[in-house]
Formats: structure tokens, sequence, C-alpha cells
């Protein structure tokens, strides 16, 4: 008898708007996504489809002039669900979630860690403030997690300061803050961006490791789709501040159902004899989303689109399958989910 899994964070219809000189700017426009206990939910999309601002909105540092609607409940070990969506981002709940319940590991480590303090000072306050307050305790969490991330002489890395690493040594430090306090949810936003590749195959072995360890579930950003049929074990495609398809990994590669992730796989460089063939590109780049009209933001790019319905009406997410979800008309059940919503009178 197979367990239910159940989950830690649910995000339902989250939106995040930026009203700017130009226009209202929709960064996410109704996202819903769903985070098993223990389960790696892998984030993928082109740069600007609002991955980073998924992120930022679940660790409540968006920008301070963001307008935010939606719920993102999270289930804390306790057994209390939060929503975090709103809580006051700088009231002392959020904080004490902040880095400890919930980390992050930012994609570019120079302006996360503060110049004017050693390595060891920023990872011993993070361990201070959210697992214990012995010095020594403290000092040796923040060795132990420096050496785990493959970091030589972790006891005098302790000593230096961010700007006195490389940047591959940045980035481990900054995985290793991350994990120094046992998340129970890591937001991992191109963590392995900085690194070559077999460094990036160490540190995601590491995390993997981690994560059986403590149990922790993970949402891994990245737009390395090799990274994530190797990390992953199931994805959402986001395009334009909406996901618009979501399946296991295997589903996502083997069975692509949305032009834009069908057009994403295409695109991947290929060894054998199909390396002959010019690689495929999508043409035309991702819309900014100010004053967006409606219909289906990947209706510009799309060479199936559907004239008169796909540029009139937003299709809804919707499963054409067993756990495999997608946004797009092309599926007579998207279709109907669309005629049941009330845009009936635009679908023929």
């Amino acid at each position: 008898m197979t367990t239910q899994p159940t989950p830690m964070l649910q995000i339902e219809d989250l939106k995040v708007h930026l009203p700017l000189e130009e226009g209202v700017l929709k960064a996410l426009d109704g996202v819903t996504l769903t985070l098993n206990h223990g389960q790696t939910l892998g984030l993928v999309g082109e740069s600007g489809c609002g991955k980073s601002m998924t992120a930022q909105s679940i660790m409540r540092i968006a920008p301070r002039f963001a307008q935010m609607q939606g719920r993102i409940n999270f289930h804390r070990a306790s057994g209390q669900t939060l929503d975090l969506a709103s809580l006051d981002p700088q009231g002392d709940t959020i904080r004490s979630i902040r880095g400890g319940e919930i980390s992050m590991i930012f994609q570019e480590p120079m302006t996360s860690f503060s110049p004017l303090y050693t390595i060891g000072n920023q990872i011993i306050e993070a361990i201070r403030l959210h697992r214990t307050k012995d010095p020594k305790e403290s000092t040796a969490i923040a060795e132990d997690m420096l050496a785990r991330v493959g970091i030589p002489d972790a006891s005098a890395t302790l000593n230096k300061y961010p700007q006195q690493l490389s940047g591959g040594m940045r980035q481990r430090a900054m995985i290793a803050m991350a994990l120094s306090c046992r998340p129970a949810l890591l937001i991992a936003d191109e963590p392995t961006t900085a690194l070559d590749v077999t460094v990036q195959a160490q540190v995601l072995k590491l995390m993997r490791g981690v994560q059986a360890e403590f149990g922790m579930s993970i949402l891994y950003i990245t737009h390395d789709l090799g990274v994530i049929a190797r990390m992953v074990s199931e994805v959402a495609v986001m395009y334009l501040g909406r996901i618009v398809e979501q399946s296991t990994v295997d589903d996502l590669f083997y069975a692509p159902r949305h032009p834009y992730t069908q057009a994403l796989l295409k695109s991947i460089p290929r060894m054998g004899k199909k390396a002959k063939h010019r690689l495929e590109s999508i043409q035309g780049s991702v819309p900014v989303p100010i004053n967006t009209p409606t219909g289906c933001g990947f209706v510009s790019r799309c060479p199936v689109a559907i004239h008169g319905l796909c540029d009139r009406v937003n299709p809804p997410l919707v499963p054409v399958d067993n756990g495999h979800s997608v946004r797009c008309f092309l599926y007579p059940e998207v279709v109907a989910a669309a005629q049941q919503e009330g845009a009936v009178q635009h679908v023929s």
C-alpha cells in the first residue's frame, strides 16, 4: 500500500504585479504549484518568465511596491499552516521562517554576501539565529558545512571575505549557508550557474545527499534542462508569468504537450546522427509583461496557434493525462474547461 504524498508548499493563483510608469508589469499572473514533502520540483523557462519572482514571493523578498494576490500555504513541521502571502515581509513570523525553515541559494553569491564581513561571520549569524546560540557549536556547524560542499581548509575559509574567494568557492559557501540550518524547504535559484561541469556534478550530488539525510523538499529553478533531467522528479514550465505545463520529468522529455515545451526540447544540442542537423530555435523573445492583452502569452511565437481563439482567450491549466497538465487549446480538455469557466462565447 503506497502512501499519498503530503504537500509542504501550495501556491494558489499567485499574482505579483509591479506598477511602473510604463504600465502594470505582471511578473506573475496566476501561478499555481504544489511541492510535496521530500520532493524535488523543477521550475524551468526562459529568462524573464517569472521563475525568480516566484522564489522571491515565497521568501517574501519581492520589491516593496509589488502588489501580491493569492495564497502561499506553507505547512510547517509543527503542523501549523501559514499563508506566507498574508504575512508582514518584515515581521517576526516570516523572519523566523526565512533562512531557517525555508532557505534560498541565490544565483549570484557576490551580491548575496556582504563584502564587509567574513564568510564565517555570515554563516554563523544564520546558525545562531535559527539553530543554536552556542558560539563553539555554531562555529563547528559552519566549518562542517563548508567542508561538506568541498571547500578545502574550511577553518581558514571561515576567516576569509567573499572577495577573497573565486566565483565557484563563493557559490559553494552560499550553498553551505543555505543548508547550515537544515531547512525543510530549499529554494535553489540557478545554484550551479557559476560552476564548471565537474564541480556542478559534485554540488548536485551534495544537494541530493543532504536532501536524503534531512528529508527536505527542493524547488530547483534553472533553464538547464540537462540538470533538470538529473535532479528533479517533477517539472513545471513557466512562460510569461504562468505555468504552461507540469508533469513528471520523464513525461516532459518523452511526451511534451505544450508547443513552448516542445520548442525548448528541440533546441537542445544532440550527439550522434542528429548532430548534423541545424538546431531549431524559438522565433522572437519573451514579451515584456506590461499591459499584456488577453489570450495565450505564447501566441505571437507559436507555430500552431489558433487565431481567433488563442489570441482572445487565456487557456486554463488543465490535466490532460495522469499527472500531466497543460495550458493549450490544442487539447479538447482545455477547451472544455474554458467553456465551463465562461469563455464559451469565444470558443468555436
